[in-house]
């Protein structure tokens, strides 16, 4: 997609004078294989200049763990991924953690880079709804319920790269952890758990709910997209809808144009369930997937942008095709915020 000066400068525009919020990213999981490599200052490393650039003011940072990372980890090894990225914030003064709806006001007013902290999946957690309590303790905002794969508490859907039908809802202990995360305030993400088990949360779930990185199976058949009824749901509820971008998800696997089909996703959500439900929660896998093998990152993506900057791509491509400015604005960054201002402790 070819993008024209003017909305280019229009894009930067907007992120430099609106704030910009990234739902997802796999960032405590990175830092950890960074640091095991013996890299110094990995977040400012990889990660402040981009954010700079892009404008961005909040990141919504989960603790995601590999199969691997469970069997050898489990519960300690998301503690770890706490403190590495806790002690990474507090050693640079660009950043701040994100924990009360102050502390969110206080990023924004001071110009500081701030970041919430979500579990991705509570399979670490095992049949120990306490822990719960634990985490939030430790500034954990929210979580979803798995990862992609079957725990105490739900089913997940298939891996983003499959097709494939998975069964099984929420089971007893999953609807008790609902009710336990909603009274204690944390926010709750739909994002990775199958269709069955999203019946359930729809049922159990008294607050608003999340999908931080899922887009539309309409657009693009995928599990781990969510189907016109799902996202009304959600939105009837005051939910809000992240962008992905990873390719798979996004439909751009073969010829398709990466920005027309992350703008197809964006525009066909605005139009079903209004602009004031969508945001931007781009899960930039690659990155993660280099500190994996202690490499640099590979030229070949799984993502459909390369990195942050290229987030003023998306909003430019978006503005050219005739999205209103006000819609834009709210989906870049205002939306998500909105959001967390309801659901974070004030």
């Amino acid at each position: 997609m070819e993008l024209q000066q003017q909305y280019i400068e229009q894009a930067i525009n907007l992120h430099n004078n609106n704030p910009v919020v990234d739902a997802h990213l796999d960032l405590a999981a990175e830092l950890v294989y960074r640091v095991r490599n013996g890299e110094m200052n990995p977040l400012r490393t990889y990660y402040l200049k981009n954010l700079r650039a892009a404008g961005v003011n909040l990141v919504v940072s989960s603790v995601y763990q590999s199969d691997r990372q469970l069997l050898e980890e489990g519960y300690e090894g998301a503690l770890w991924q706490i403190h590495v990225l806790q002690e990474a914030i507090r050693a640079d003064p660009e950043f701040m953690e994100v924990r009360t709806c102050k502390d969110l006001d206080m990023a924004l007013a001071t110009g500081r880079i701030g970041v919430l902290l979500y579990m991705e999946g509570l399979d670490c957690i095992g049949t120990d709804l306490d822990r719960l309590y634990q985490l939030w303790e430790l500034g954990v905002r929210g979580a979803s319920l798995t990862w992609s794969r079957e725990n105490a508490l739900a089913h997940g859907c298939c891996k983003a790269g499959e097709r494939i039908q998975i069964p099984g809802g929420l089971t007893a202990l999953g609807a008790c952890a609902v009710r336990e995360m909603e009274q204690m305030g944390m926010f709750l993400d739909v994002s990775h758990l199958n269709d069955d088990g999203f019946e359930d949360v729809d049922w159990i779930a008294q607050k608003p709910f999340l999908a931080t990185h899922s887009n539309s199976r309409r657009v693009w058949f995928n599990y781990r997209n969510l189907r016109d009824d799902q996202m009304r749901r959600l939105a009837a509820r005051g939910g809000m809808m992240g962008l992905n971008g990873c390719r798979c998800i996004v439909g751009c696997e073969g010829d398709q144009d990466p920005l027309e089909m992350l703008c197809r996703h964006v525009e066909y959500e605005a139009a079903l369930i209004s602009p004031e439900h969508v945001g931007y929660g781009f899960d930039f896998c690659d990155s993660l997937s280099a500190a994996q093998s202690g490499l640099e990152i590979s030229a070949e993506q799984g993502d459909a942008l390369k990195d942050h900057r290229q987030i003023i791509l998306l909003t430019a491509a978006l503005l050219q095709r005739g999205m209103p400015e006000t819609y834009v604005q709210k989906i870049i960054g205002a939306n998500f915020l909105e959001y967390f201002r309801k659901m974070l402790p004030r």
